[in-house]
């Protein structure tokens, strides 16, 4: 009888104390640990090289918390509790209590953490997209030092973060937005629910009295390696009246920024049409919410 290969059996199930104890652990194990909070995607990945689990989920990063500065939220912080936040239902914010709603089923929201979905730095993710259109900023512990980044360059490549071996992702920021500032995030999966999106986009757009852009942010997933942001697409619109014709030129132009692939959720070329259709979908609802 042959042997079974490359079973998920990790040798350890270890829960730090504290953050700093949390950081000693990644040091000492290095490749062979892996953090699991929610643990939803590690049961579907279940890679036979992690032999140490590191569970970080009592280390107190589970809150949403509100300043003067914006949002705060934690690594650890579900999508249930992000769906539910009255913080997070508030324009524009509500992009990313949106983006919970439809990420998966009730009973994975309740286990799956912000902090978890960004890490595995999956290019359809659907908390990517609003948190590139909000402007987030994530921080990050290790074992030399603290630091913080744009949440645009944590995102190296497919399955890839700027996480040494060594540091966790502890916390989420969002600034905070002026008035007339409205945010639409729309998906696309090949079922209505609980699916994987085949493409999802976030918008984020600031209008004076008078209808002018002040500014603007176009982000997209499941197209690139990584969430893009349509940057040229987003020049386009800064400093203009968002009418219907533009804001087609707008979602074309995006729709040029992404480089799609084709797999079982839809080809490269469909992909490159819905994310015209939805951009242009988003921005058009965005408008409508800033002309009330």
């Amino acid at each position: 009888m042959s042997k079974v290969k490359n079973l998920f059996r990790p040798a350890e199930y270890l829960r730090p104390g504290d953050l700093a104890e949390a950081v000693k652990l990644l040091a000492k194990y290095g490749e062979k640990a892996r953090l699991i909070a929610g643990g939803t995607d590690m049961l579907v990945e279940k890679d036979p090289r992690v032999e140490v689990l590191i569970d970080v989920m009592g280390l107190g990063l589970d809150y949403i918390e509100t300043d003067d500065l914006g949002v705060r939220i934690g690594a650890a912080t579900t999508f249930a509790e992000i769906e539910a936040s009255p913080a997070l239902r508030r324009s524009p914010y509500n992009i990313l209590a949106e983006a919970a709603r439809q990420i998966g089923t009730p009973q994975i929201r309740n286990l799956a953490t912000i902090g978890g979905n960004i890490c595995s730095a999956v290019p359809s993710a659907d908390s990517t997209p609003p948190l590139l259109a909000l402007d987030a900023t994530v921080c990050i512990s290790g074992s030399t030092e603290e630091r913080s980044m744009e949440v645009s360059n944590f995102f190296l490549d497919a399955r890839k973060n700027a996480l040494e071996r060594d540091e966790l992702l502890t916390e989420i920021q969002l600034p905070v937005f002026p008035a007339r500032t409205e945010a639409v995030f729309v998906k696309k999966g090949r079922v209505a629910a609980a699916d994987l999106a085949t493409v999802n986009v976030a918008v984020r757009l600031t209008m004076s009295a008078d209808g002018i852009c002040q500014d603007v942010r176009i982000a997209l997933g499941a197209v690139a390696p990584t969430p893009v942001r349509a940057k040229a697409a987003e020049s386009m619109l800064q400093g203009k009246k968002p009418q219907d014709e533009l804001l087609e030129k707008v979602a074309e132009q995006a729709s040029k920024e992404i480089s799609p692939i084709t797999d079982i959720r839809g080809s490269a070329q469909y992909r490159t049409t819905l994310s015209r259709v939805l951009v242009e979908r988003a921005l058009n609802e965005a408008v409508a919410k800033l002309s009330v």
